[in-house]
Parts: structure tokens; C-alpha cells; sequence
């Protein structure tokens, strides 16, 4: 037996995770598959009726809230999740320090969002935006959703989302016509959010996963929660600096309408996010489980082969094909975010792997040092978005989104390295589906610029490089296709 095949030999334990990660990432990648086609529909029809200076003014307050999310959740549904997988037994003492801990820290919040409304440093508009949105911080603090995943109970959560999602597009189709209900659409997903939450703590008391009646406002274990929690905060703060901050800068340097354009583009390329998320959700429990055993590296592995597979072609096809997308989907008001969503598609390569190699840090208990790879990205990011934003505008923003993954991956890989954190060879997993994507992206450039009228032949084109290349490098994906040729 190859090393390489040993790595994937399968001992009864390791068949059981499997099975049950398989499952729970297709359940979440299923339902967030139809999810995504209703959000994107949804996300067509609001920038259509609501136009770039609507959306950039949504943009840039979503933006300064995210920040302060941070603050209602410091990474305690994370420490929640990871401590119930180990001690199910843990539900209700767990649910009631961490929904009390977040209900007070989301009325604190909430006040602090008041004091800087009533500054009105981007205008009254923006100001209305974020006393509507910051409600969201009191409805996610009841959330319970990370029990259910501790217990790898991922599909209800998944599909509720989905109905949840299927019903708000056509309340939105009904009330929301023009830029003059900005407010109506930040309003409406409120009701949704509410809904969500009723529906995962109804599911907890329905199957038993935690005693409801047994709840209690207290703040015993409080410290050690935060203990363990802050090194995740900063983290997602520091994430979010390089998430949100170039959206921040250029609402001040070049105003609503460049936001709108350069928001589109970036969210258009976060969906994506949506396989990394299914995908971690369902690794997640398997991963704490095999910290610090022999069995890591290999499930490591194979996170990190799944990942690559799935990032770096959706970013060359999306390099190859992206303003396509973007005016089919919003129109020709929308132009101009076309060439920033090509670009930035390449972040999506680093993303993918990025996963790999530093967010399964958390699972394994080192936090810390995944707060420190985040931070010294974040710095990074700032430093560039504070010189290149004022100086070229929304591609200087498109390039330090790229250069501070870039910081992360090389950090990561450092680390892991040196510190020997459940260290396998990265370059062989990440090279196939790397010379797979470059083949496709020089496919489709190859073609003439005439076909770009017609590009669903562009995009077919990709496709078909891409399963000819996987044919090629994985010889796993040969023989699955081959057993589901003889099973048809």
C-alpha cells in the first residue's frame, strides 16, 4: 500500500466519521445549494430596484456591524460548539451562561450603536441603517443553532435557512420597489432572523438535546468561557478588518455609488463561502475529536483535498467568466463591478486553502495562534487599504484583499510547519487542482473574443477542461465514475 493510500484507509471509527461527515455536508451543501439560488435571486432583485447608491449605503453599514458582532458573540458559540462535542452532557449549563453572556453584551452593543448614529458621520441615511440592523445582535444571541451543530444535528438548521430564505424573497418582491424602501429591506429580514432562532430552540426541546425548562440568566463559568473565547474574538475582529475595512475606507474616500459597485463584486465572490462553511460544519466535531491523535494529519488531509478542489476552479472559472455574471445577474447599471468580481475571484483560490491550514487550529486548541496569523494579516490590510484605497480606489481595495490572504496562507504554512501541528505535505494536495484551473482559465482565454457574446460557450468550454484534467490527476474521481457508470 502507497503512503498516499494509507493516509486514506479507513479503520471502523474513522468509516463512522466519515459517513457522518459526509452526510452533514450534504445535507448543508445541498440545502445551501437551493439556498444560494433563493438568495441569489433575492440579491438580484434588491440591487435592481434599490440601484448602487442604495446598496453601498446597506454595504457600509453591514460593514461597521459586522465589527460590532464581534462584540455580542466572541467566539462563545465557537468554545460552546467545541466543548459540547466533547461533553454532550454540557448542553443546558452551556446554553444558559452563553445566551446570558450574549443577551448583555447585545443591549451593550445596541447602546453603543445609538451614540454612533447620533454622530451621523455618513449621513442620516446611514445612521437609520445601522439602529435597524444592530437589532440583529439581540435575535442572534438567542440563536442556539451551535448546539445543534455540536451535536451534528446539521440538516434541520440547514433546511429551516432554506424555507426561511424561500419565504423572504417574495415579501421582498411585495414591499420593496424602489431606493425609497432602503429601510423597509433592512427591516424585513428582522422577522426572519426571529424565526430562525424559535425554530433552533424549538428543535433542541424537541429532540432532547438540552433541558429548555432547566435555562437560567447566570454568569457562573462566565470567566472561563471568556478565557478560552478572546483569543477567537480577536481573531474574527481581525478577520473582519480585512473583510470590512476596505468597504469602510472607501465609503469616506469615494462615496455610495463606488461602495455599491465594489460590495457587489465582493459578496458575489463570498458566495462561495457557502461550500467552506457546509464543508467546516461538518468537519468540525471529527476534527475536535482527532486533536492531538495519530488520526489528524490524514483528516487533515483530506480537508484540505476537498477544499482545494472545490476553491481553485470555482476561481478560474470565475476569473475567466466573471463580468459575464455579474451584468447577467444585475444588469448593465452594474458594469463596472464586473472587472473588480474577475479579480477578486482569485481570492477564492487562497481562501479555500486557507481553510485548510489555519481554521482547523480551532478544533485542536490553538486559538491563540490562530488569533496571531489573523492579526498580523489584518494589520497588513490596514496599513495597504489606508494607502491604496485613496489612491486607486477600488482595485488598490481588490489587491490588499488578495495580499492579505496571501499573508495568512504564508503564515499559516510557517507555523504549522515549524510548530509540526499535525503537519502534512501541502504542495502535493494543493498542486492538481492548481494546474486543473490554470488549464481551464487558459482555455477559455484562448478563445476568441467574439465568443464573449456567448459566454456559456466560455464557460462550457472550462468545464469540460476541468473534468478532463480531474480525469487525469485523481485517480479516485476516475473510479467513482467508473462504479457509478456500472451502478446506472
Amino acid at each position: 500500500m502507497s503512503a498516499r493510500d494509507a493516509t486514506f484507509d479507513l479503520t471502523p471509527d474513522v468509516a463512522h466519521d466519515r459517513r457522518r461527515i459526509a452526510t452533514n455536508f450534504l445535507a448543508m451543501a445541498g440545502t445551501s445549494g437551493l439556498g444560494f439560488i433563493v438568495t441569489l435571486l433575492t440579491t438580484i432583485y434588491v440591487r435592481r430596484v434599490l440601484g448602487p447608491e442604495a446598496i453601498g449605503q446597506v454595504s457600509w453599514s453591514l460593514a461597521l456591524v459586522g465589527y460590532l458582532a464581534v462584540l455580542v458573540n466572541p467566539g462563545l458559540t465557537t468554545v460552546g460548539q467545541r466543548d459540547l462535542a466533547k461533553v454532550p452532557g454540557r448542553a443546558s449549563e452551556l446554553m444558559s451562561v452563553i445566551m446570558t453572556l450574549q443577551t448583555l453584551l447585545a443591549v451593550a452593543v445596541y447602546a453603543l450603536v445609538v451614540a454612533v448614529a447620533a454622530l451621523g458621520l455618513r449621513g442620516k441615511a446611514v445612521s437609520i441603517l445601522l439602529l435597524i440592523q444592530s437589532l440583529s445582535f439581540v435575535l442572534s444571541a438567542v440563536n442556539v443553532g451551535w448546539v445543534l451543530q455540536a451535536n451534528e444535528r446539521m440538516a434541520a438548521p440547514s433546511i429551516a435557512t432554506l424555507v426561511l430564505n424561500v419565504l423572504q424573497l417574495p415579501v421582498l418582491v411585495w414591499l420593496v420597489h424602489g431606493p425609497q424602501d432602503v429601510y423597509l429591506y433592512a427591516i424585513l429580514t428582522l422577522p426572519f432572523m426571529l424565526a430562525a432562532a424559535v425554530h433552533n430552540l424549538w428543535y433542541v426541546r424537541r429532540h432532547r438535546l438540552a433541558n429548555i425548562a432547566a435555562l437560567r440568566p447566570t454568569l457562573a463559568g462566565a470567566r472561563n468561557l471568556l478565557r478560552e473565547a478572546w483569543p477567537l474574538a480577536l481573531s474574527q475582529g481581525a478577520i473582519l478588518i480585512y473583510f470590512n475595512s476596505d468597504t469602510i475606507i472607501l465609503g469616506f474616500t469615494d462615496g455610495d455609488a463606488t461602495v455599491g459597485q465594489y460590495a457587489t463584486a465582493y459578496r458575489l465572490m463570498l458566495v462561495a463561502t457557502v461550500v467552506t462553511a457546509a464543508l467546516w460544519n461538518a468537519y468540525f466535531p471529527a476534527l475536535a475529536r482527532a486533536g492531538g491523535s495519530d488520526r489528524a494529519p490524514a483528516l487533515s488531509r483530506e480537508y484540505m483535498t476537498l477544499l482545494a478542489w472545490m476553491g481553485i476552479p470555482i476561481a478560474a472559472l470565475g476569473w475567466a467568466c466573471g463580468r459575464h455574471v455579474v451584468e447577467l445577474m444585475y444588469g448593465t447599471a452594474y458594469a463596472p463591478s464586473g472587472p473588480y468580481f474577475e479579480w477578486l475571484c482569485l481570492n477564492i483560490a487562497v481562501m479555500f486553502v486557507n481553510y485548510g491550514v489555519v481554521s482547523v487550529l480551532v478544533p485542536w486548541g490553538h486559538s491563540r495562534l490562530q488569533f496571531k496569523i489573523s492579526a498580523a494579516a489584518a494589520l497588513a490590510n490596514l496599513l495597504l487599504n489606508a494607502i491604496a484605497i485613496p489612491l486607486y480606489g477600488p482595485w488598490g481595495a481588490v489587491a490588499t484583499t488578495i495580499a492579505a490572504e496571501v499573508v495568512v496562507l504564508c503564515l499559516g504554512l510557517a507555523y504549522r510547519h515549524r510548530l509540526g501541528i499535525h503537519w502534512h505535505p501541502v504542495l502535493p494536495v494543493v498542486t492538481p487542482p492548481l494546474l486543473c484551473s490554470v488549464a481551464v482559465a487558459l482555455a477559455i482565454a484562448a478563445l476568441p473574443r467574439a465568443l464573449d457574446h456567448w459566454w456559456w460557450i466560455e464557460l462550457a468550454v472550462g468545464i469540460v477542461v476541468l473534468v478532463g484534467c480531474m480525469f487525469a490527476f485523481e485517480s479516485r474521481f476516475r473510479h467513482a465514475f467508473r462504479a457509478a457508470i456500472r451502478r446506472w
